[in-house]
């Protein structure tokens, strides 16, 4: 099969539902290799509640890399049938990672992009879902994987096609004419041999085919090659895809497409994809928002005058009644709702970048912004929820008129809030931002936050208890010990629940995440005032080696953030004398327990609201290949890796080298 397009997601699962009732008397069990983002765990949830409508059985075993994969795949049970790879898996070869068998099929629902070839075109156990038919999209790349794959030559040296060395033309044919000049032996015997597997692979029967084909393998390589370094992006998120696959099967619900939206907003959130392909999903779960309502909610709606969600009010509903969405306009502030207005502010990204408040004068400028609102700052700093209503229900027209003196052209943008009874209203990137704290939080970045050493394992890092998660998986049942990253994961899970999760964890992680972004800001200012970027010739750099705040950035999703904080500086405030350009920036951070570096790279688009190819995972790959420096991917991306502390200058030094 190899790759299901949008309009078959459907068949895909029915296949699936197959698998698990083939054998009579016997049910068989799905596994769910899940990465730690929140779109692969709404993705999950919502395949969870689909899979439990049906009876099937499954297992959930979250990975933070492909060698999670590869030894979770060596002990799985002999009754799973079906694999699920969410957010994970898709640039890689599984081929490498996963004993591929007939009696499983493994489905790769997995938003990084370019996908590899050899999933979606060659090995039959792996089915790939993608959102636009790739027979079309990828013909030219389809035809150059399956021609290589199928004419793997054999060379006098020994060196095979999947050699990573791309050997120039003049030398194959230099090559080609020592084999002819050899009188050994055994010289016509190994080409006729040569020729005969030639003939078998290709049914081509020609004297000349070992010649021709190597340079047709070449070109077909080439164009493999060309494809994968073009830099990773993100295509649809795999929540939106699941929700086509459940509307596909007639079983949407207001809990779905809640799912839906939260990951949706985590790719807009995180800078993933660009706004118009965010607006144009947003129309989409916009219209199936209404189509959802209940009737009594659209009558009430209809002779009524609903309160504006836009103004942030603190609206409490009349009834119990729970999980009501609607679209509503979102400020560009890290959960107004929950923090002051003021720190709300400041530690936005985009405000604080655009403000500059890193300076004097930018703090200044924030404080004018209110005054000539007509805010007082006393009113600011106190709690959104304590705020006067009557500034409340003014505050959007005055930030309208005012913002754009300071630059705030796009301080609002479309965004959905759902209801929670009488506990009031949660914005769809509140959840984003609280499963991401969730999920980010490791015990020494919670000491550096400042919570007691011996309290963090029973107030932030208990396992959370998933109600109706179905049957999960604890990896000790493998003899292994469950990490800290795995109880984040199930208590992320967990958060998702239409009440918030037991204890409340969507608002724990509300305050976690409140703590986490003054340490992003607090730590992005250092680095500016300290002048710590330096600029290479095909990119800047920032090394982080010392400082109380180092543990915090140890996890991938920190440390994103902190680079996604000085690409928003540095398109604000970077050197005039760059125009127009991308935004190409290394951030390494030292962790001293391992005596390594945390290395993520990112590229910005000039222009907020734009997203660019992030060209650094495959430089990354080059430069380990090349010379010979031995690197850790941490996730799934590819440009965030792990490196040694010896290695990190040559590491550096090579970048500008490799960049194009």
């Amino acid at each position: 099969m190899g790759h299901v397009k949008l309009a078959n997601y459907s068949l895909a699962y029915k296949r699936i539902k197959n698998a698990a009732f083939h054998d009579p008397g016997t049910r068989s069990t799905v596994l769910f290799f899940v990465a730690a983002d929140v779109d692969a765990i709404c993705a999950f949830r919502m395949w969870a509640m689909l899979l439990k409508s049906d009876c099937i059985s499954y297992v959930v075993i979250p990975v933070a890399s492909m060698e999670d994969i590869q030894s979770e795949a060596k002990t799985m049970s002999s009754s799973i049938r079906s694999i699920l790879m969410l957010n994970c898996g898709g640039l890689f070869n599984l081929e490498d990672y996963i004993e591929l068998s007939e009696e499983i099929t493994i489905y790769v629902l997995d938003s990084h992009r370019p996908i590899n070839l050899r999933n979606a075109f060659w090995n039959n156990e792996v089915i790939v879902f993608h959102e636009n038919d790739l027979d079309k999209e990828l013909l030219q790349e389809k035809e150059a994987i399956i021609f290589t794959e199928e004419n793997e030559y054999v060379s006098r040296n020994g060196r095979g096609p999947n050699s990573d060395d791309e050997d120039d033309e003049d030398d194959v044919d230099e090559e080609e004419a020592e084999s002819e000049n050899d009188d050994g032996p055994n010289s016509d015997d190994e080409l006729e041999e040569r020729h005969r597997r030639q003939r078998r692979r290709t049914g081509i029967d020609s004297e000349v085919v070992p010649t021709d084909l190597n340079r047709q393998w070449k070109a077909a390589r080439a164009i493999v090659v060309e494809y994968m370094s073009r830099g990773s992006v993100y295509g649809t998120s795999i929540s939106n895809q699941t929700y086509m696959m459940a509307t596909q099967l007639d079983r949407t619900s207001t809990d779905l497409l809640w799912l839906a939206i939260v990951g949706l907003t985590s790719q807009y959130t995180n800078e993933q994809i660009g706004h118009k392909d965010y607006l144009e999903t947003v129309q989409i779960y916009k219209d199936e928002s209404e189509r959802l309502m209940p009737v009594s909610r659209q009558a009430r709606g209809s002779g009524s005058s609903l309160p504006d969600d836009a103004v942030l009010a603190t609206v409490m509903t009349t009834t119990p009644e729970d999980g009501i969405i609607r679209c509503a306009e979102e400020y560009r502030f890290m959960m107004v709702r929950h923090w002051s207005l003021y720190e709300s502010m400041y530690h936005s990204s985009y405000v604080a970048s655009r403000l500059g408040i890193w300076r004097e004068p930018g703090r200044k400028r924030l404080q004018a912004l209110f005054a000539k609102m007509g805010f007082s700052l006393e009113e600011c700093n106190q709690v959104f929820a304590h705020m006067s209503i009557d500034l409340k229900k003014i505050l959007k027209d005055r930030l309208e008129a005012v913002a754009p003196e300071y630059g705030l052209y796009e301080i609002l943008y479309t965004s959905f809030t759902r209801s929670y009874g009488y506990r009031g209203l949660i914005s769809a990137s509140d959840v984003v931002y609280s499963v991401t704290s969730l999920l980010e939080s490791s015990p020494e970045a919670l000491v550096a936050l400042g919570y007691r050493s011996e309290r963090i394992a029973e107030e932030t890092l208990g396992v959370g208890v998933i109600a109706n998660i179905g049957d999960k998986q604890d990896s000790t049942a493998n003899g292994s010990t469950t990490s800290w990253w795995h109880d984040n994961f199930f208590k992320a899970c967990d958060s998702l629940e239409a009440a918030g999760g037991e204890n409340d964890q969507l608002r724990q992680g509300l305050r976690l995440c409140m703590e986490i972004q003054k340490a992003v800001v607090r730590q992005a200012v250092a680095i500016i005032e300290k002048q710590v970027i330096i600029t290479l010739s095909s990119c800047r750099v920032a090394t982080l080696k010392d400082g109380p705040d180092l543990p915090i950035f140890w996890n991938p999703l920190t440390l994103n953030k902190l680079a996604q904080f000085l690409v928003y500086a540095i398109r604000e405030y970077g050197s005039r004398k760059a125009g127009h350009k991308p935004i190409s920036l290394v951030v390494a951070v030292l962790k001293e327990e391992t005596q390594t570096f945390i290395v993520t790279g990112v590229q910005g688009a000039p222009v907020i609201g734009e997203v660019i190819p992030n060209k650094f995972g495959a430089v990354f790959e080059r430069i380990s290949y090349n010379e010979k420096i031995p690197v850790k991917s941490l996730g799934f991306d590819k440009s965030v890796i792990e490196i040694d502390r010896d290695d990190l200058e040559t590491f550096m030094k090579s970048i500008g080298r490799y960049m194009r």
